[in-house]
């Protein structure tokens, strides 16, 4: 399959169309080894592109990402606190975009999209992608907690539950199908076990695995498998 030259470098994420062309038109891009000055020609879609003297790979449309904690889940903050800008390396660092936010002191999956429809699609309340997190929390909770969450708790924006799937000491295992802020903090605190510590390791058919903190990667076949399962909104770039 082919693809015009400035619209797969737009894809691969070195600006805008009329950047790209610029760059086409002054001899600074190769294609498969040779000077192309052509932006409207046809190239293949899995061409090696080299850009003066580095080469720009095929953007990941989604990257999975072990957030430590201590960083705020936006680019650029205000306040001068440690935040997402250098979260990803490059090339993929400043070309995608956080899925969602985890609070300063959350640490686990947070996940980066090239694709703002796919976002909105991962985000929106009415399809209910669980998210599954591991607390560690104050006291010894026990097995009637449960039934507790899973009625609901009273918190002072409105009433959240979710389902528990391990209790073991102090680390409880539960998965949720909201991301209001700081839910599972207020939840498992008003339900009497405040916490202490909080990883999130799942999204939707998303798994943080054995990704170690601060390291990314890309979508799994799996993971892609899931998107199209669940009808994701389709990869733009064909």
């Amino acid at each position: 399959m082919t693809v015009r030259l400035d619209k797969l470098l737009v894809d691969r994420g070195l600006g805008s169309r009329k950047t790209v062309r610029k760059l086409v038109k002054k001899g600074f891009v190769e294609v498969d080894g040779a000077v192309n000055r052509h932006y409207d020609g046809h190239v293949p879609r899995d061409a090696r592109v080299v850009v003066d003297g580095v080469e720009w790979g095929p953007l990941p449309r989604v990257v999975a990402w072990h957030k430590p904690t201590g960083l705020v889940s936006t680019v650029g903050d205000p306040h001068g606190r440690a935040d997402l800008r250098d979260a990803l390396p490059p090339p993929w660092g400043g070309r995608l975009h956080p899925v969602g936010r985890l609070d300063a002191e959350t640490s686990g999956l947070l996940l980066f999209s090239l694709d703002g429809k796919l976002t909105q699609w991962l985000l929106h309340p009415k399809r209910a992608i669980e998210r599954t997190y591991v607390a560690v929390v104050e006291g010894r909770p026990e097995p009637a907690l449960v039934d507790v969450l899973a009625a609901g708790v009273e918190t002072s924006d409105g009433v959240f539950g979710g389902r528990i799937e391990q209790i073991e000491g102090a680390v409880v295992r539960l998965t949720v199908t909201e991301g209001k802020h700081r839910m599972v903090r207020r939840m498992l605190a008003n339900a009497g076990h405040p916490v202490l510590e909080l990883t999130r390791v799942r999204y939707g058919g998303f798994e943080l695995g054995a990704l170690a903190e601060g390291a990314c990667r890309a979508a799994t076949d799996a993971e892609q498998a899931w998107l199209a399962e669940r009808g994701a909104p389709a990869d733009p770039r064909g």
